[in-house]
Order: structure tokens, then sequence, then C-alpha cells
């Protein structure tokens, strides 16, 4: 059997102070929090972030929409449809490409969205919690 030389600063070092380690813990721990604080209203964090971005600019294209969150196209394509089945949000034609649809908050939307904002501002304050201490 082949003997594998692992580089002695690898082995030495602890595990949780590598970047990459760290990240995900923090991606991790968003996810535990935001099920904690939200989880109740039946979405993800991803189409909570959807749903703000529409928010912020009602009546955009799903490219504009996937930019503005930093979604791919065809991920955030699935989730509109999701939360368009749901009565979350409202797809109509553009006014500006007849082949194009853009988005928008439904009223419905914008009022989960209302009730969930204390939420999500107590989800965002507990994830930068420690880097206060």
């Amino acid at each position: 059997m082949d003997t594998v030389n692992i580089e002695r600063d690898l082995l030495e070092g602890d595990l949780s102070e590598t970047p990459g380690h760290l990240i995900r813990r923090c991606q991790q721990r968003s996810h535990e929090i935001f099920k904690e604080v939200l989880g109740h209203f039946g979405l993800t964090q991803p189409q909570t972030a959807l749903l703000i971005g529409l928010a912020k600019r009602p009546d955009i294209s799903i490219q504009q929409l996937a930019d503005l969150t930093g979604t791919d196209r065809n991920t955030l394509s699935d989730i509109a449809k999701r939360l368009q089945s749901r009565g979350l949000i409202e797809q109509r034609r553009s006014r500006y490409d007849v082949r194009a649809y853009d988005l928008r908050l439904s009223e419905s939307g914008a009022r989960l969205l209302n009730r969930m904002a204390p939420g999500i501002i107590e989800v965002q304050e507990r994830l930068l919690e420690p880097l206060h201490e």
C-alpha cells in the first residue's frame, strides 16, 4: 500500500480555523437560525430573498431578480414558480419585451413579508451577534 504524505501544517492545524470550514459552518448556522425563527412561515431562505428582492424592485425580470439576489436564473425560475403557485408573487408581460415576463409581489406576498419582517431582522441580528463580542 502506498503511503500518502500529508503536509504537516495541514494535519497540525485546527479545522475550525480554516476559511472554507468556517464559511460552511456559518451557512449551516444561518439555516438553523432561519428555520428556528421563521420556519413556521413555510418558506426557505432563497424564497424569502426573492420576496425581499421583489419588494425592493417590483416589476423586474427573472434575470434582473437573479442578479439582485445572487441566484442563478434557473434556480430562481423554479423558486418563482413555487411562489407563484402559492399566490405570493405574480407574473406579468413585460412592458419592454413582449417575449418576457416581469415579476411582482402579490398582495398576499406583501402581507406575508410584512408578518415575517420582525423575524427576518431577528435572524440578521443573531447571525451578526458574535461579531460584536
